[in-house]
């Protein structure tokens, strides 16, 4: 085990790294429990770091499998409960969009943890879906079935939610 890899692949990508547990769990402070949780990780499995381009991805979906589990672990966690009105007249672009972006993380959250990487991947961070393969380890096909029923399933809970 060499520390000194670890050392650089912190500083060329602990940013990064934090930058995207921010994005996911939305708070300061578990994503700095999150990045340092990521590099923990990779200390212990160093050796399996692939070089070059390649170590990003694979530190990338170490950091995104734990903070999805994060996102997981909250259902069980007390929450004030939030209903979305029908519409939004009175609300501003910015407040809209906000609203929106609830709902899409909470429809993300209810999907199955692998269907859940891929989404947030695509929706959210704008990756094409062969990138997303890459990162994923699946083919192109699996990601795009993944995505479908993504789809599928958040039609049915809008659908549901409307009646």
């Amino acid at each position: 085990m060499d520390p000194d890899r670890l050392t650089t692949l912190y500083r060329e990508y602990g940013p990064t790294i934090y930058g995207r547990c921010r994005l996911l769990l939305g708070d300061e402070r578990e994503a700095e429990d999150a990045t340092q949780e990521t590099f923990l990780r990779v200390h212990r499995h160093l050796d399996n770091v692939p070089d070059a381009r390649e170590a990003l991805f694979w530190i990338y979906r170490v950091a995104t499998n734990y903070c999805l589990n994060e996102i997981r672990d909250r259902r069980g966690r007390a929450r004030p409960a939030a209903v979305l009105p029908d519409a939004f007249p009175e609300l501003s672009a910015s407040e809209i969009r906000l609203a929106d972006r609830d709902l899409v993380r909470r429809l993300i959250e209810r999907a199955p943890p692998k269907e859940r990487v891929v989404v947030w991947l695509y929706h959210v961070d704008g990756f094409e879906q062969n990138e997303i393969a890459g990162i994923v380890g699946a083919s192109r096909r699996t990601v795009a079935g993944r995505l479908s029923r993504f789809m599928a399933n958040a039609r049915k809970y809008m659908r549901r939610s409307a009646a």
